[in-house]
């Protein structure tokens, strides 16, 4: 599968594993096709992304 990114640092790209700071997104259509793959939508949360920052600071 693949994710299309949607929002964040990285918007638009396509990739095969979900990054931090993205989550899929309940209410978008079903996966489409991109060549010989299916891709859904991975959206950026602000959230997510602040508490990873929180979370590394920390380390």
């Amino acid at each position: 599968m693949i994710y299309v990114l949607v929002g964040g640092p990285r918007d638009g790209q396509h990739v095969d594993d979900l990054p931090r700071g993205y989550r899929l997104s309940l209410e978008e259509p079903p996966p489409e096709r991109f060549a010989e793959f299916e891709t859904v939508r991975a959206v950026w949360h602000e959230l997510d992304a602040a508490m990873l920052r929180g979370v590394q600071r920390r380390e």
